[in-house]
Protein backbone atom coordinates (compact mmCIF):
# COMPACT_ATOMS: atom_id res chain seq x y z
CA UNK A 1 0.00 0.00 0.00
CA UNK A 2 1.33 3.45 -0.91
CA UNK A 3 1.07 6.07 1.84
CA UNK A 4 1.37 9.74 0.97
CA UNK A 5 3.38 12.09 3.17
CA UNK A 6 1.63 15.37 2.32
CA UNK A 7 4.34 17.63 3.79
CA UNK A 8 7.97 16.91 4.54
CA UNK A 9 11.21 18.86 4.74
CA UNK A 10 13.32 15.70 4.31
CA UNK A 11 14.33 14.08 1.05
CA UNK A 12 11.99 11.08 0.98
CA UNK A 13 13.31 7.57 0.37
CA UNK A 14 10.55 7.18 -2.22
CA UNK A 15 10.09 10.57 -3.89
CA UNK A 16 6.75 9.48 -5.36
CA UNK A 17 5.20 8.96 -1.92
CA UNK A 18 5.87 12.39 -0.43
CA UNK A 19 5.46 16.07 -1.18
CA UNK A 20 8.73 17.72 -0.24
CA UNK A 21 8.35 21.32 0.82
CA UNK A 22 10.75 23.80 -0.72
CA UNK A 23 11.01 26.77 1.62
CA UNK A 24 11.77 29.90 -0.33
CA UNK A 25 13.25 33.06 1.15
CA UNK A 26 12.57 36.46 -0.39
CA UNK A 27 15.69 37.70 -2.11
CA UNK A 28 17.10 34.25 -2.97
CA UNK A 29 16.82 32.36 -6.25
CA UNK A 30 13.94 29.91 -6.40
CA UNK A 31 14.59 26.34 -7.52
CA UNK A 32 13.49 22.76 -6.94
CA UNK A 33 16.09 20.32 -5.58
CA UNK A 34 15.60 17.99 -8.59
CA UNK A 35 13.21 17.15 -11.38
CA UNK A 36 12.27 13.89 -9.65
CA UNK A 37 9.61 13.63 -6.99
CA UNK A 38 6.76 15.86 -5.90
CA UNK A 39 7.03 19.32 -4.34
CA UNK A 40 5.26 22.24 -2.78
CA UNK A 41 6.89 25.66 -2.94
CA UNK A 42 6.26 28.99 -1.27
CA UNK A 43 7.57 31.79 0.91
CA UNK A 44 7.39 30.72 4.55
CA UNK A 45 6.22 33.40 7.03
CA UNK A 46 9.46 33.02 9.00
CA UNK A 47 11.54 34.22 6.05
CA UNK A 48 9.58 37.29 5.01
CA UNK A 49 10.64 40.86 5.55
CA UNK A 50 9.24 44.27 4.70
CA UNK A 51 12.31 45.21 2.65
CA UNK A 52 12.44 42.07 0.44
CA UNK A 53 9.55 41.25 -1.85
CA UNK A 54 9.13 37.72 -3.16
CA UNK A 55 9.82 36.94 -6.80
CA UNK A 56 6.20 36.13 -7.64
CA UNK A 57 6.69 35.53 -11.36
CA UNK A 58 9.46 32.98 -10.71
CA UNK A 59 7.37 31.32 -8.00
CA UNK A 60 4.41 31.07 -10.40
CA UNK A 61 6.63 29.69 -13.15
CA UNK A 62 8.07 26.97 -10.90
CA UNK A 63 4.67 26.24 -9.34
CA UNK A 64 3.28 25.55 -12.82
CA UNK A 65 5.55 22.51 -13.21
CA UNK A 66 3.69 19.23 -13.17
CA UNK A 67 5.73 17.84 -10.26
CA UNK A 68 4.77 20.79 -8.04
CA UNK A 69 1.52 19.61 -6.48
CA UNK A 70 0.82 22.44 -4.03
CA UNK A 71 1.60 26.06 -3.16
CA UNK A 72 3.20 26.79 0.20
CA UNK A 73 3.85 26.42 2.87
CA UNK A 74 2.55 29.90 3.39
CA UNK A 75 0.37 31.56 5.97
CA UNK A 76 0.39 33.61 9.12
CA UNK A 77 2.48 33.21 12.28
CA UNK A 78 2.24 35.58 15.25
CA UNK A 79 5.66 34.34 16.43
CA UNK A 80 7.46 35.25 13.19
CA UNK A 81 9.62 38.37 12.89
CA UNK A 82 7.70 39.79 9.92
CA UNK A 83 4.63 41.85 10.76
CA UNK A 84 1.20 40.34 10.14
CA UNK A 85 0.68 42.94 7.38
CA UNK A 86 3.77 41.69 5.52
CA UNK A 87 2.72 38.08 6.08
CA UNK A 88 -0.85 38.71 4.91
CA UNK A 89 0.38 40.41 1.75
CA UNK A 90 2.52 37.34 0.91
CA UNK A 91 -0.28 34.96 1.91
CA UNK A 92 -2.69 36.72 -0.46
CA UNK A 93 -0.14 36.46 -3.29
CA UNK A 94 0.16 32.70 -2.66
CA UNK A 95 -3.64 32.42 -2.69
CA UNK A 96 -3.76 34.22 -6.06
CA UNK A 97 -1.19 31.78 -7.47
CA UNK A 98 -3.04 28.78 -6.02
CA UNK A 99 -6.28 29.92 -7.62
CA UNK A 100 -4.77 30.91 -10.96
CA UNK A 101 -2.88 27.63 -11.53
CA UNK A 102 -5.45 25.48 -9.70
CA UNK A 103 -3.27 23.85 -7.07
CA UNK A 104 -4.00 23.43 -3.33
CA UNK A 105 -2.52 25.65 -0.65
CA UNK A 106 -0.42 24.30 2.25
CA UNK A 107 -0.92 26.64 5.21
CA UNK A 108 1.33 27.36 8.18
CA UNK A 109 -0.81 28.95 10.91
CA UNK A 110 0.52 29.74 14.39
CA UNK A 111 -1.92 31.51 16.72
CA UNK A 112 -3.73 32.79 13.61
CA UNK A 113 -6.46 30.28 12.79
CA UNK A 114 -9.23 32.86 13.23
CA UNK A 115 -7.45 35.17 10.77
CA UNK A 116 -7.02 32.31 8.28
CA UNK A 117 -10.72 31.40 8.58
CA UNK A 118 -11.64 35.06 8.02
CA UNK A 119 -9.52 35.21 4.85
CA UNK A 120 -11.06 32.01 3.52
CA UNK A 121 -14.56 33.39 4.10
CA UNK A 122 -13.61 36.69 2.44
CA UNK A 123 -11.91 35.16 -0.62
CA UNK A 124 -14.04 32.02 -1.06
CA UNK A 125 -11.27 30.07 -2.85
CA UNK A 126 -12.03 27.18 -5.18
CA UNK A 127 -8.78 25.35 -4.39
CA UNK A 128 -8.37 23.27 -1.20
CA UNK A 129 -6.70 24.87 1.81
CA UNK A 130 -4.70 22.44 3.95
CA UNK A 131 -3.65 23.42 7.47
CA UNK A 132 -0.39 21.56 8.00
CA UNK A 133 0.91 20.45 11.39
CA UNK A 134 -2.50 20.81 13.04
CA UNK A 135 -2.29 20.30 16.82
CA UNK A 136 -5.48 22.00 17.96
CA UNK A 137 -8.37 20.70 20.00
CA UNK A 138 -11.33 18.80 18.61
CA UNK A 139 -13.54 21.92 18.65
CA UNK A 140 -11.10 23.78 16.41
CA UNK A 141 -10.73 20.73 14.14
CA UNK A 142 -14.51 20.60 13.75
CA UNK A 143 -14.75 24.34 13.10
CA UNK A 144 -12.02 24.19 10.44
CA UNK A 145 -13.42 21.15 8.63
CA UNK A 146 -16.92 22.71 8.75
CA UNK A 147 -15.38 25.68 6.89
CA UNK A 148 -13.98 23.32 4.24
CA UNK A 149 -10.38 23.12 5.43
CA UNK A 150 -8.34 19.95 5.18
CA UNK A 151 -6.12 19.13 8.17
CA UNK A 152 -2.72 17.49 8.10
CA UNK A 153 -1.39 15.92 11.28
CA UNK A 154 2.22 15.23 12.10
CA UNK A 155 4.00 13.36 14.85
CA UNK A 156 2.25 15.28 17.65
CA UNK A 157 -1.47 15.99 17.66
CA UNK A 158 -4.55 15.93 19.83
CA UNK A 159 -6.03 12.43 19.65
CA UNK A 160 -9.56 13.71 20.29
CA UNK A 161 -9.19 16.10 17.36
CA UNK A 162 -8.13 13.23 15.10
CA UNK A 163 -11.37 11.43 15.93
CA UNK A 164 -13.59 14.31 14.71
CA UNK A 165 -11.75 14.99 11.44
CA UNK A 166 -13.63 13.39 8.52
CA UNK A 167 -11.34 10.89 6.78
CA UNK A 168 -11.82 12.75 3.48
CA UNK A 169 -10.43 15.92 5.14
CA UNK A 170 -7.43 14.21 6.81
CA UNK A 171 -3.79 14.03 5.73
CA UNK A 172 -0.67 12.89 7.55
CA UNK A 173 2.81 14.39 7.31
CA UNK A 174 6.31 13.98 8.70
CA UNK A 175 7.13 17.71 8.42
CA UNK A 176 10.54 17.96 10.13
CA UNK A 177 10.18 14.75 12.18
CA UNK A 178 12.33 11.68 11.65
CA UNK A 179 9.39 9.37 12.44
CA UNK A 180 8.55 7.33 9.32
CA UNK A 181 5.23 8.13 7.63
CA UNK A 182 4.22 4.46 8.00
CA UNK A 183 4.44 4.83 11.80
CA UNK A 184 2.22 7.92 11.68
CA UNK A 185 -0.39 6.05 9.64
CA UNK A 186 -0.25 3.07 12.03
CA UNK A 187 -0.67 5.33 15.08
CA UNK A 188 -3.58 7.22 13.50
CA UNK A 189 -5.32 4.01 12.46
CA UNK A 190 -5.04 2.67 16.05
CA UNK A 191 -6.61 5.86 17.47
CA UNK A 192 -9.39 5.60 14.89
CA UNK A 193 -9.90 1.86 15.48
Amino acid sequence: MELLDIHTHHSPSNPLQAIMNVVASAGTALRLPSEDGFYSIGYHPWYLSADKEGDWSSLTSIANRTNVLAIGETGLDKLADATLDVQEHAFRKHIEISESIKKPLIIHAVHTLSEVIHLKKELNPAMPWIIHGFRGKKEMAKQLTDHGFYLSLGEKYNEEALKVIPVDKLFLETDESDVPILTLYQNASQYLD
